[in-house]
């Protein structure tokens, strides 16, 4: 025969209480997925902005970091919200992707109009600019910007050697260097930049001559 359980025979009228009923606790909001994701977020929105879709990629690292150590908590229990940090790796992942290709492809999404440097000049254009080159003794010409370039020989003349350009908006970096085309023989070189007729740059040497300015 089984003993009654003393603390039915204490309980008022023979009756256990019920038990609390307690509830787990609320998890705490993924606070760095969310952060995450707006960070992504931000670096879609900053890979469209003409002249700065550089700054979508520190933006989608951040996130991506961000969003991974969202994750890594949710899955340890130590915070709610798993999905949200999924999302923000995946986002900052595809930010990533897409600033890479604005601005290594920027005609894919329409984009390469400002701050990009046409030669020759496009009619419409809000600048014009002017690289000039002296050299008695003739001399090899490059002049764009640090990234598109073209080649060019000046003559052996004292007459100024011209290349033209133009550019809307954007902050192109402009370059232009001249050096001797027959090392051996002393040949004074002046190179400038000229942008809506305002020098920009100026330089002069006895091989060499570099010229560089940052506008816009």
């Amino acid at each position: 025969m089984i003993p009654p359980d003393p603390r039915i025979a204490a309980a008022p009228g023979g009756v256990l209480p019920t038990p609390p009923n307690r509830t787990p606790p609320k998890p705490k909001p993924n606070v760095l997925g969310i952060v995450g994701l707006v960070l992504g977020l931000a670096a879609i929105a900053a890979a469209f902005v003409p002249g700065y879709g550089f700054v979508a990629w520190p933006l989608a690292g951040v996130g991506l970091v961000l969003g991974i150590v969202g994750t890594v908590q949710a899955t340890r229990g130590k915070a709610g919200g798993r999905g949200i940090a999924v999302t923000a790796v995946i986002v900052a992942v595809i930010a990533a992707l897409l600033s890479a290709t604005v601005v290594l492809f920027p005609s894919v999404f329409g984009t390469s109009g400002a701050g990009d440097l046409h030669i020759p000049p496009t009619p419409g254009d809000e600048h014009n600019v002017d690289f000039e080159v002296t050299s008695a003794g003739g001399a090899t010409v490059r002049y764009g910007t640090l990234n598109d370039q073209r080649t060019e020989s000046a003559p052996a003349s004292t007459d100024q050697w011209h290349g033209h350009a133009s550019f809307s908006g954007g902050t192109p970096i402009l370059t232009l260097t001249a050096d001797t085309a027959n090392a051996s023989v002393a040949n004074q070189i002046s190179c400038t930049i000229l942008v809506d007729g305002k020098t920009v740059a100026d330089s002069s040497g006895s091989t060499i001559a570099l010229c560089t300015a940052n506008v816009g």
